[in-house]
C-alpha cells in the first residue's frame, strides 16, 4: 500500500491520500505500507510531537519500504529571508501550501529525529521552494 500524508489532496493518485494521523492510524495494518511520502505533514504537529509521529509512520512501512519527507527547511528559510531572495507572499506560499503549521525543523534535527529502524538514503534541497527532501528506508 502507498500512502500520501498531507493535509490537502495531491494531483496524483499514485498513492491513497491521508490527511491526518489518526486516520493513518486505523487505516494502513502495522508493517503494511510499502511507500510513505509525508508532503508537509510533519509541520502540522508542534516540534515535541515530531519524533512519536516518525516512530508511528515507521511502524507501519514494511521492511525495505521507502518514506519520503518533503518539508520546508527553516534554516534554508532564514537565510533566504536575511539575503532577501524571498519576500512576504512567495515565504506564505512557502509555509502555508498545504494549510495551517504549528513547527519548522531543518534536515539536520529531521535526521536526528528519525526512528533507529529508518535509514536516511538521500537528502536533497530544493532550492525554489526553501524546502528538504529527505527518503529513508525501514530497516528492521
Amino acid at each position: 500500500m502507498k500512502i500520501y500524508l498531507c493535509l490537502k489532496e495531491p494531483e496524483e493518485k499514485t498513492h491513497e491520500w491521508v490527511s491526518n494521523i489518526a486516520v493513518f492510524n486505523g487505516f494502513v495494518e502495522d508493517s503494511e505500507a510499502t511507500s510513505v511520502v509525508c508532503d508537509s505533514f510533519l509541520s502540522s504537529f508542534v516540534y515535541n510531537e515530531l519524533e512519536g509521529v516518525l516512530k508511528k509512520i515507521a511502524s507501519k512501512m514494511r521492511l525495505g519500504a521507502e518514506l519520503i519527507i518533503i518539508s520546508p527547511d527553516i534554516k534554508t528559510l532564514a537565510q533566504r529571508i536575511c539575503n532577501e531572495e524571498i519576500d512576504t507572499p512567495t515565504l506564505n506560499d512557502i509555509l502555508f501550501k498545504c494549510g495551517p503549521i504549528k513547527s519548522l525543523s531543518s534536515i539536520e534535527e529531521l535526521h536526528k529525529l528519525m526512528p533507529e529502524n529508518l535509514q536516511i538514503t538521500h537528502k536533497n534541497f530544493d532550492a525554489i521552494t526553501s524546502s528538504v527532501i529527505v527518503k529513508a528506508e525501514r530497516i528492521r
